[in-house]
């Protein structure tokens, strides 16, 4: 089972204790399907011998104590639903917080393997992000953006490379059916950083933060990470996609971004498909209304140890 089909199991069932083995289902999924790409290798073994408390705690190199917490309120509300004494316990206000806290992990989770992995580390990652209600794609994207260690001169080294090749290909001076250069580890980070500051001022625009979308261009371009080029080009696209907004395919609820999903699903490797449904379909588990509504007391995404950044 996927967390989305765990999700589901939840929202039909009447029965308290049910709905807490859903939920905790759900969060077992997700730490085996996911988390388990962001454990340091070292930990493997103790990974795969561990139970869920093992595993979370394996896990706190790579988030802060409110994330921790936030794990350990859900294993251990599952375990109440498996004791029949603390039945009376499981009240409605402890699951609603318990499936709060987990969609609120489903974020961290797919920011987390972004940051080890990168934006472009599968063929369909970048392209799935897009497929989310914008609100999630900017609380996802900007501590993604704040998180970058890279070297200013290196990335613009990189751009101007890259747009040096461009244009010598527009020239026909190289074939267009050549192969791209091979890319280095470094050269792959620098694209994935520069994929993910397309996508957030994409994500700020069709999150109706117009202002903000060319603001943050500007921002990026002043602090030395974007050629002339690059902001130029960006900017464009921002105002070509403000002038066709209204007609512009933004998913305004989950259901159509399970709907978008569905139709992205085929193009996913099926090695890769449970990871890719526990990444996103689980976020489902809140509207992005009810998620803003009880975002002001959330930690923010962006807090983690010194050593998982």
């Amino acid at each position: 089972k996927s967390a989305l089909v765990y999700y589901l199991d939840e929202k039909q069932s009447p029965i308290p204790y049910q709905k807490v083995a859903s939920i905790r289902s759900c969060l077992e999924n997700i730490v085996e399907t996911i988390f388990v790409h962001i454990v340091e290798a070292g930990d493997k073994a103790k990974w795969r011998r561990g139970d869920l408390n093992t595993r979370i705690g394996l896990l706190s190199h790579f988030f802060s104590a409110d994330v921790i917490d936030r794990l350990h309120s859900i294993r251990l509300l599952g375990n109440d639903g498996a004791h029949q004494a603390k039945h009376a316990a499981l009240t409605d206000e402890r699951i609603g917080d318990g499936l709060s806290a987990l969609s609120v992990l489903c974020e961290w989770a797919i920011l987390t393997y972004i940051k080890k992995h990168g934006l472009m580390s599968t063929d369909w990652l970048a392209t799935v992000l897009s497929t989310l209600p914008p609100v999630y794609r900017v609380r996802i994207l900007e501590p993604l953006i704040e998180s970058n260690t890279l070297d200013r001169a290196r990335v613009i080294a990189h751009q101007e490379v890259r747009e040096a090749y461009a244009r010598r290909m527009y020239q026909g001076l190289i074939p267009l059916d050549s192969a791209p250069p091979e890319t280095t580890e470094e050269e792959d980070r620098i694209m994935s950083f520069l994929l993910s500051i397309d996508k957030l001022a994409m994500a700020y625009l069709k999150n109706k933060q117009f202002e903000r979308s060319f603001e943050f261009v500007q921002q990026m371009f002043d602090e030395g990470w974007m050629t002339e080029e690059f902001a130029r080009d960006t900017w464009e696209k921002l105002e070509s996609l403000q002038s066709s907004f209204h007609s512009l395919p933004i998913s305004e609820s989950m259901e159509q971004t399970r709907s978008y999903l569905e139709q992205i699903l085929p193009a996913v490797k099926d090695e890769e498909q449970n990871l890719f449904l526990t990444l996103f379909s689980a976020m489902v588990l809140e509207s992005p209304e009810a998620r803003a509504a009880s975002s002001s007391q959330a930690p923010q995404l962006g807090a983690a140890p010194e050593s998982a950044k």
